[in-house]
Parts: C-alpha cells; structure tokens; sequence
C-alpha cells in the first residue's frame, strides 16, 4: 500500500533534521534498530531505510529484537516485511526475563526494561555497531521530562543522543522529533503488522501521563510541539542547580551500559 506522500515527507523531513541537528550519524556507521514489533520501532526501521537513500553518507543497518517472553504474537511474523526492506534482522532471546516470566515472578517494568537495554546493548557490540537506534518519538521525550519532574525529583528527559561512558557505542533517538500521530498515520497508511507486548496493558505512571498529554492536547493543540521546543530551550541559570552555573560546567548526556 503506498503512503501518503505527505506524511513520508513530513516523518522524512523530521527524522532528517534530527539527524543533522544533534549529528547523531557519521560515515561508515552501523546502525542497531531496536525493533520492539510495535508501530513507533517499524516507523523508525522504514525511515532509517529511506533517509539512506537521501543521506550524504553511506551507513549500514542491522534490526534487533530482544524476545522476553511478552509478545501478543510470534515476533518471527515480522520477518517478511523487516527482509523485504533489505535489512537483516537479530532476534535474541534474553534469559533473565525469560526465567521470571516463565517461573511466574511478577516484577515491574522497570526490571524488563532493564535487561532488554542490556541485551540491546550487548548485541549491537557483538555485531560490530558504532550506533543503537531506539524507536522514542516527541511524545516520549515529553512523558519522560514530565514523569522525572513529577516523581523523581529532577529535570530531565530522553536525550536525543548519549553516549555510552564505556566503549564508543553511541544511542541515538531519530524519532525525537516526530509525534505519535505522525508515527500512527504511516504506520497505519503503510499496513505495518505490528505485534504488541502485554506490559503495554498494564495501569502505570506513564499510562497516566499519556492520558493526561492526550487530553491537554485536545484542548490546546499546540502543547505537545511546545514541550518539544522547552527541551531544546533551557535557561539553566532560572534553576537551582548550582554545577549549571559553574564556569565550564559539562553538561552532555552519557549513558551507562548496564553490567
């Protein structure tokens, strides 16, 4: 089924000034697409696909799937549609969930997504990625800035690129930019067959925000790209945080592989 012209070059034209604006790639990457089987990661491997056609620069890329015992639906159902773009494709199974689901041990998803981060981590190592792309859209990045002020006591969000304090892996978010919407109507216009996870059923503090973000929006509709514009607008000296104000103060983002 072919997409509406419009919303391919409008996801495109996002994805791309993401790219250049927080140079999230450089020549000769190898990318790791985290592919969840959800709308927003397939959303994620199609652009990346496209925007290499347009790219100044070569870059390769390798889907990853980390299977915890959570999908609706066989995740192998995906593989159809992931090799007809011309992508090979890793699923890894990540025995840490597995045994708790299959022991029956509830636990949050803090805990999955823990283990899926470290498996995700360790397989774009071992396939030789500089880059772990990961499928979070402007809606995210908005859900994880408020989450953090409201429940954790800080100010923080998804940052579009971090790097890793160990190795040269770099992660990077080509979505940041673009909304749920947008990820929604290609998604749907492409005929994507999605597999979902069951923790996405569960009541959570994230499931709350989400609501609270979707009615807001459907009041004042321009909420969400001013979320968006605050996290690229900080004045750090109307904060408290005093190292904000040092002289030479490094700020950048860095993530932490897990152990």
């Amino acid at each position: 089924m072919p997409v509406d012209v419009g919303v391919e070059r409008t996801v495109l034209d996002l994805v791309g000034r993401a790219m250049g604006r927080f140079r999230m790639l450089e020549a000769g990457d190898r990318v790791a697409v985290g592919v969840s089987g959800g709308k927003d990661s397939l959303c994620l491997l199609h652009a990346l696909v496209a925007h290499r056609r347009r790219a100044p620069f070569p870059y390769e890329l390798v889907a990853v799937t980390v299977e915890q015992g959570k999908f609706k639906a066989p995740i192998r159902q995906l593989e159809r549609q992931i090799h007809a773009l011309g992508v090979p494709w890793e699923v890894r199974d990540e025995p840490a969930t597995l045994s708790l689901v299959a022991d029956g041990v509830a636990h949050g998803c803090d805990v999955c997504s823990r283990h899926r981060r470290r498996m995700l981590y360790t397989t774009a190592g071992e396939l030789g990625c500089t880059v772990l792309a990961l499928g979070h859209t402007a809606d995210d990045c908005a859900e994880a800035l408020l989450r953090n002020v409201l429940f954790n006591g800080r100010i923080a969000s998804l940052p579009p690129v971090a790097r890793s304090r160990k190795g040269g892996l770099r992660l990077v978010r080509p979505l940041a930019l673009v909304s749920e919407e947008l990820t929604t109507t290609y998604a749907r216009e492409l005929g994507f067959d999605t597999i979902g996870c069951v923790c996405g059923e569960k009541e959570s503090v994230r499931r709350e925000i989400r609501d609270f973000l979707t009615t807001l929006r459907g009041r004042h509709p321009g909420v969400p790209e001013s979320i968006s514009a605050a996290l690229g607008n900080v004045n750090p000296y109307t904060l408290f945080d005093p190292a904000l104000t040092k002289p030479g103060a490094d700020i950048s983002p860095a993530f932490e592989a897990l152990p």
